[in-house]
């Protein structure tokens, strides 16, 4: 009876939403329906704009042609706080969600501008355009040559590098030159923060071109994103791990380096797999990151010395374990395509 009920209700709704149009013959040779009034005036649209239309199954989808050229501008009458800290996350926010500009209107907000200009440094393609003693703009460059999958490739290099820095110097004892190893990690890191968030902003941007007839795209999108936020956690623990390394002895060290000499393997498979949408390349690489976790848990069972970094390394697997699945249900839907 419920069940009955819920289609009533979805049938009956769909009723509701739906319009009704007439064909109308023109010319002899084609086929005329009106739009709703209220959607042409949504869209701003007239007579000669160009629409798209789209074909899925059994429907035709009619979609406003807005391009790039439309601009996405929010305008900020109070800042909540001008804290540096506060404010890196406000812009990040805004910055994520694909705005192009970012009209700050606010008594004042003139006096802040060192602080806004330092700040927007951290986001690629974001500038301070004009600043006046009680407005503030700032505008975020399309960058046309960058698509989801170049930043992810990217953030794939930045990691491959960190992870040789670490190895490289991990069986040193403590280098002498630790201050320099230390600023180089932390270069990676600045450098890996801003183009996950550049990543988290394509996404964002693509989806809102996505139509229903583009559900494999909007899956992809979906897909880089839980991919790119994967990467960010996976540098965040290295990061965590580079900061403690040396405190442990050079048996540790040892057992580690031959560990993460695994995981620098697994890491490249994982790109590879994403990439190639393959299943036997896909599954190799699942078998791997599997073999790897039980490898890194007997040793945490059988040798309680330096199992934090041993757990650090096992949060890592567990994180390709997850881009392995992702991978997968991309190359089954790609093969039923």
């Amino acid at each position: 009876m419920r069940y009955l009920k819920e289609c009533f209700k979805y049938n009956y709704f769909k009723l509701l939403l739906m319009k009704i149009r007439k064909l109308q013959l023109v010319g002899g040779s084609s086929y005329m329906i009106s739009l709703p009034k209220n959607w042409i005036s949504k869209y701003k649209l007239k007579q000669g704009d160009e629409v798209i239309l789209r074909e899925f199954d059994d429907l035709i989808v009619i979609q406003p042609q807005i391009g790039e050229k439309e601009e996405i501008k929010v305008e900020i009458k109070e800042v909540p706080s001008f804290d540096k800290k506060f404010l890196k996350r406000f812009f990040g926010s805004i910055y994520s969600l694909g705005v192009d500009k970012i009209v700050i209107e606010q008594e004042g907000v003139g006096r802040h501008i060192t602080d806004i200009s330092e700040i927007s440094h951290h986001f690629i393609g974001m500038e301070v355009l004009d600043c006046t003693n009680d407005c503030i703009i700032l505008h975020i460059f399309t960058i046309p040559d960058f698509d989801v999958v170049t930043i992810i490739r990217r953030m794939f290099q930045i990691l491959s590098g960190l992870m040789a820095e670490i190895e490289t110097n991990l069986l040193l004892e403590k280098p002498k030159d630790m201050d320099v190893i230390k600023s180089r990690i932390l270069r990676y890191e600045d450098d890996f923060d801003r183009l996950y968030l550049l990543a988290v902003r394509l996404v964002n941007r693509g989806m809102k071109k996505i139509t229903i007839s583009e559900w494999d795209e909007l899956r992809f999108m979906l897909g880089s994103r839980m991919i790119a936020k994967f990467y960010e956690e996976i540098a965040d623990i290295m990061f965590i791990l580079s900061r403690y390394l040396w405190d442990f002895d050079l048996d540790v060290r040892k057992e580690v380096h031959e560990f993460m000499m695994e995981l620098d393997t697994a890491f490249r498979k994982s790109f590879e797999s994403f990439i190639k949408s393959d299943m036997r390349t896909t599954e190799e690489y699942i078998s791997f990151v599997e073999k790897l976790s039980e490898k890194i848990q007997k040793s945490i069972d059988s040798n309680p010395e330096g199992t934090i970094l041993k757990e650090l390394l096992l949060q890592i697997c567990r994180m390709l374990e997850s881009i392995g699945e992702i991978s997968f249900n991309k190359t089954v839907r790609e093969m039923f395509r």
